[in-house]
């Protein structure tokens, strides 16, 4: 008895469901069969041995106990809702079934069987407080002024331990009766049983627990008496709704169930059969059973990997980074109007468009020895020509050795380019169109990489031009300039700041307009009405602002043309 008592003290955290049949056998002798269910790993006690199972009058008075003898256990085999996932390692439930024989004389009312335990995964997240409820496995036989001779259904499959989340699952939960009575399925919410103070029918000293429903003062050892309460429902789950997602629903003449959880966990589930015969109810099996729900991975997941755009050619390789449980074979197919041959069982194919465009690429990669079990991703490709960007920058009016700097490109089809400009100063900027300032004036040497992620050969790099910035606070006229077509000094012409209004004119000695701009990166090239002017001393006249809103700007001098 230390032994059991040991165990007990670890927490007794392994029911997982079962239920109570019988069988009429003639001579009122009753075969009754007691089926439970434990998990494997977290279950701490073993089976009961022996399981008490109760039986009493429809007035509630136990009549006697049947002592269950415990004969061996098996475990249940893995199934899943979903034959192309990879099923979890990570569960074990076994199953171990108490049959004996008893005598049950006719009695009005007819007998009720009960057999209670403690307790449930405390893992389980639709009931409260899981780990300190029990469960009550339950069984009424009508009597003789109903039915003279009866056996309670029996559900004909036991349903899997675990179902894939995100995952339609449908379950044949009809039963077979012996009788050929007529059958109404249910859900219905279980009953609890016994608590972690006592957690199975024996004399065994009260366990200190922490549960709310601690209520005995000595643990019992005859089994206890109907009516018994049920679980409690942890908001929002109910008897309409156990699981989450999809509501789990049952239907009422073939006992088909169906559900699509999307939550994981461990979730308590009731089911149960009623019988009627020529129209009048002679009781009910009512199955409690435990159900986890887990994300199961695919047996194969396709992925394939091109790039969003090529640039110049029409040649494009694609990578194949599928995976599977098993050998995997593929379909590809390139998405290319022009032919019917654009496709390709290899792993990593390579093709050949005819013209450029966007072409939408689709993989297939299954599992060969299960064609059925197969994953399809699509991508978008697109074939475009050599790619070529274009730069231009301005000088600000009067903005203290600022430039606006512009790029151009034609963007192959669905593609966003990307910029990477350097300003000659340290400076450096990922916009199309930047707009930077520079410390002081002189000369820089920019550069501008534009190019487009995920692609090949959709890069351009213009590099090593040359612009001259000129500081704000230079603003200078020459007194003379040399137009003798050598290159240097030709034209007479403003140098400085960039001005929004801007007028400049040249006069000679007697006052003749001989030049005039509003163009201030213009100037005089020293000839007049298409003839050299002469060498000698003239006049000129500025008139500037840096926008409309500023103060005008004006200066007169004087410049000698020389020969």
């Amino acid at each position: 008895m230390a032994l059991t008592l040991v165990c007990f003290k670890a927490k007794a955290t392994h029911i997982v469901g079962g239920e109570l049949n019988y069988k009429y056998l003639g001579a009122n002798d009753y075969e009754i069969r007691l089926t439970v269910y434990r998990d494997c790993y977290v279950g701490v006690p073993p089976f009961d041995n022996p399981a008490k199972v109760g039986i009493f009058s429809s007035t509630n008075q136990l009549l006697r106990t049947i002592d269950m003898t415990f004969r061996g256990l098996d475990t249940l085999p893995s199934s899943i809702n979903d034959p192309c996932t990879i099923p979890p390692l990570d569960f074990c439930y076994e199953v171990t079934t108490y049959v004996e024989v008893v005598n049950l004389p006719p009695r009005t009312g007819g007998y009720q069987l009960s057999y209670q335990r403690c307790c449930r995964n405390q893992n389980i997240i639709n009931i409260i407080n899981p780990g300190c409820v029990g469960a009550t496995y339950y069984a009424s036989i009508p009597g003789p002024e109903i039915a003279a001779i009866n056996s309670n259904p029996v559900i004909n499959y036991w349903p899997p331990p675990f179902i894939c989340a995100d995952k339609p699952w449908v379950f044949n939960g009809s039963a077979t009766d012996a009788d050929g009575d007529s059958l109404v399925y249910e859900l219905f919410t279980p009953f609890d049983g016994l608590n972690a103070q006592c957690p199975i029918i024996a004399n065994i000293q009260l366990q200190a627990t922490a549960c709310p429903n601690n209520i005995f003062t000595s643990c019992p050892n005859l089994p206890i008496s109907p009516p018994f309460s049920s679980i409690v429902w942890k908001a929002p789950y109910n008897q309409a709704n156990m699981l989450g997602g999809i509501p789990m629903k049952i239907n009422s003449s073939t006992g088909l169930i169906t559900a699509t959880p999307n939550l994981q966990g461990y979730f308590v589930i009731g089911i149960k059969v009623k019988e009627y015969r020529h129209g009048v109810f002679l009781g009910e099996t009512k199955r409690d059973f435990q159900l986890i729900v887990k994300s199961c991975p695919s047996m194969v997941v396709a992925a394939a990997q091109a790039p969003e755009i090529i640039c110049g050619t029409t040649s494009i390789y694609f990578s194949n980074n599928s995976t599977g449980n098993g050998g995997l074979g593929y379909n590809w197919n390139f998405g290319d109007p022009t032919t019917q041959s654009d496709t390709s069982h290899l792993a990593t194919p390579t093709y050949t468009y005819a013209n450029n465009g966007s072409y939408s690429v689709t993989l297939i990669a299954y599992v060969t020895n299960k064609p059925t079990c197969k994953d399809t991703v699509t991508t978008i490709v697109a074939v475009s020509n050599e790619f070529k960007s274009t730069i231009s920058y301005t000088p600000m009016a009067c903005s203290n050795n600022t430039v606006k700097f512009s790029s151009f490109i034609e963007n192959p089809p669905g593609t966003t380019p990307k910029w990477n400009w350097s300003f000659g100063d340290g400076g450096t900027s990922s916009e199309q169109n930047p707009i930077h300032q520079y410390p002081s004036g002189g000369s820089f040497s920019i550069s501008l990489i534009t190019f487009v992620p995920n692609s090949i050969n959709c890069q351009d790099t213009l590099s090593a031009e040359t612009i001259e910035v000129t500081p704000t606070e230079e603003f200078y006229i020459p007194n003379t300039f040399t137009p003798n077509g050598d290159g240097y000094n030709d034209l007479f012409r403003v140098r400085g700041i960039t001005y929004s209004v801007f007028y400049f004119a040249v006069y000679n000695r007697w006052g003749e307009l001989i030049f005039e701009t509003k163009n201030p990166n213009e100037g005089w090239d020293g000839t007049h009405q298409g003839k050299p002017a002469d060498p000698g001393v003239f006049g000129y006249y500025l008139k500037a602002k840096c926008d409309e809103q500023s103060d005008e700007l004006f200066k007169k001098g004087n410049v000698t043309l020389i020969r």
